[in-house]
């Protein structure tokens, strides 16, 4: 992989990053406005379901947007270390284990919508998302602190790195 497919890598890193924290904050201001059940579906937002919240809807669907944006970030990164970076143990690591949370973290905020928010359930969704969200930051920092490895120093660390030893 050349130049090109660095950047765009690194790109994706720091877009996971913003996106991880995009999401726990649109988050917050979901639960801090009532807004959780302001959609009729779990995945797409129909009806709005709260006439005394009309904007209930509206903040919830700005939510879902930047799960599914964040989603499709962390899917493209995906692809993208598969294929190219496969060798890079720690990244390909990150990113797979990211994208499973990614899965998680959705599978929790439809069970969220379907218990009607229930504590225990909402609180490990959030829960998830910080733990995402640490994921994104420590892949993005390994990404930005060295260049892939190439078949000749695969295991060596990037450079710059103290050897141990």
């Amino acid at each position: 992989m050349g130049v090109r497919a660095v950047r765009l890598l690194r790109a994706l890193a720091v877009a996971s990053v913003l996106g991880a924290w995009a999401v726990i904050v649109l988050g917050g201001y979901v639960s801090q406005t009532e807004s959780g059940l302001g959609c009729s579906e779990p995945i797409s937002c129909g009806t709005p379901t709260n006439p005394l919240n009309p904007g209930a809807a509206v903040i919830e669907s700005a939510h879902r947007a930047a799960a599914w944006i964040e989603g499709l970030v962390v899917l493209a990164m995906l692809i993208l270390v598969w294929r190219g970076y496969r060798s890079w143990g720690a990244v390909r690591n990150l990113t797979t284990f990211a994208f499973g949370l990614v899965v998680l973290q959705a599978t929790l905020g439809i069970v969220a919508v379907a218990t009607a928010l229930n504590p225990l359930v909402v609180t490990a969704h959030l829960g998830v998302a910080t733990g995402f969200l640490a994921v994104t930051v420590l892949n993005a920092a390994i990404i930005y602190r060295g260049a892939p490895p190439t078949s000749a120093a695969e295991s060596a660390p990037p450079s710059g790195t103290p050897h141990s030893g």
